[in-house]
């Protein structure tokens, strides 16, 4: 249980735990250090806060169904199956992203997760409290945004709008004249190796 897992660590990973383990502190400093306790309840006991939770979770699932569907087999099973779908889209980098260079690659694989150094993220797990972009300043800083839209892309290539777009390999690579001949140059990869997430 990530509430009680908290509450030992005094680390909480995103800001609605924060909100959560606050709330519960507040509670302890107003009523002392047993004011609040945990234990596992079977579901539909018929116990009135368990029954309540139950009711909350069921409307809030309803506010957005499209956003959300849990099917049967619970949060994680639901999860385990969106990222095996994610994984299975085109714009995942169709095995090409491996021969690049370290950076572009570490750069791809925050921006298109969404996690590591953006952020929007850094804001969600509670590290920063602006998640505003550290570039064009207008929009929060997801990878979506820094990969796709922000308008510093444009300076330094970016020339795509959707990650299937990105995955084209054969727009994006560029023949560029050297001494030994010709070198091909992955556009892609330029960008990914220009944007700076520090």
């Amino acid at each position: 249980m990530a509430v009680k897992k908290a509450g030992h660590t005094g680390k909480a990973r995103t800001c609605d735990l924060r909100l959560v383990m606050e709330g519960i502190r507040e509670r302890e400093s107003r009523l002392g250090s047993n004011a609040v306790s945990f234990r596992c309840v079977k579901d539909h006991n018929k116990l009135h806060g368990n029954e309540e939770a139950d009711r909350l979770a069921k409307e809030a699932i309803n506010l957005y169904p499209e956003d959300l569907q849990i099917m049967k087999g619970g949060l994680k099973q639901a999860w385990k199956r969106m990222r095996e779908e994610e994984r299975r889209v085109k714009g995942a980098g169709m095995g090409r992203v491996v021969k690049w260079n370290r950076k572009a690659r570490t750069t791809y694989v925050q921006c298109y997760t969404g996690k590591g150094n953006l952020q929007a993220w850094c804001h969600k797990i509670g590290k920063i409290e602006d998640p505003e972009c550290r570039k064009c300043g207008r929009y929060a800083e997801t990878g979506k945004h820094v990969a796709l839209v922000c308008t510093h892309g444009e300076d330094i290539g970016w020339r795509w709008s959707t990650w299937e777009d990105m995955d084209d390999r054969a727009r994006w690579a560029k023949k560029e004249k050297n001494e030994k001949g010709f070198n091909t140059v992955d556009l892609v990869e330029t960008f990914f190796s220009k944007i700076d997430l520090c």
